[in-house]
């Protein structure tokens, strides 16, 4: 069997319950959709195309140079070594084109710019980087750079009836660990390939499913802590 891996589900679904995780990969039940708040898909989608055929550093000189080709790309990998039982399949920010023709893969974030809270995009931004350069079909393309644009706004003032909200981009590069990144996806397949793992005791969906599943009594409580 071959998995489909969303890049999305590295940042939190991996790390917040393994028992979900294969629940939503190995038999496609997934967690209800919470969403995102309709005002920030719609800064999202201001803020790019705002910006594209632009050079992010003409924006901001601490921006990384390169001209933004793709925004919110589709991608599709190859199965992932050495187990070769996994491939990406999940969609992008943005991708800028050097001069040298090599790319950059950013995400794109409106959010507190705290570095801790950033280092969950590094699977994510890898799995990106793996995908682009091994495509199911296209070209490759050669990813160099990869990192996180944070936009969080810093002050406003009001402007000919309007309000004007002012901030700052921020630049957090992600450091290239492909070794990482491959030991991790072993380590998801492992997981994959073995028993369903149980329920997680800080899980609210898993006590949510056992409370409502009709189980015995002892176990309610049990998972009610």
């Amino acid at each position: 069997m071959i998995y489909k891996l969303s890049p999305s589900d590295f940042r939190y679904l991996w790390e917040d319950c393994k028992h979900c995780f294969y629940q939503k990969v190995k038999y496609g039940i997934t967690l209800p959709s919470i969403g995102i708040p309709g005002v920030f898909m719609k800064m999202n989608s201001l803020l790019q195309n705002s910006i594209q055929g632009r050079n992010l550093h003409d924006i901001d000189p601490d921006l990384p140079s390169g001209i933004i080709r793709v925004k919110e790309g589709y991608l599709k990998s190859k199965p992932i070594p050495p187990s070769n039982d996994c491939f990406i399949s999940g969609r992008f920010d943005i991708l800028t084109e050097m001069e040298d023709g090599q790319y950059t893969v950013i995400d794109f974030k409106i959010t507190d710019p705290k570095e801790e809270k950033l280092e969950k995009f590094t699977r994510q931004l890898h799995a990106y980087k793996f995908a682009l350069e091994n495509p199911q079909m296209g070209a490759s393309k050669k990813v160099v750079k990869m990192g996180v644009v944070v936009v969080s706004p810093e002050s406003i003032h009001i402007d000919k009836g309007g309000f004007v909200f002012t901030t700052k981009p921020k630049w957090f590069p992600i450091k290239e660990d492909m070794k990482g990144f491959f030991d991790f996806i072993t380590q998801v397949s492992r997981l994959l390939n073995g028993p369903v793992p149980s329920p997680s005791q800080n899980c609210l969906w898993c006590k949510y499913r056992i409370c409502f599943s009709s189980p015995t009594k002892s176990k309610q409580l049990e998972m009610a802590g």
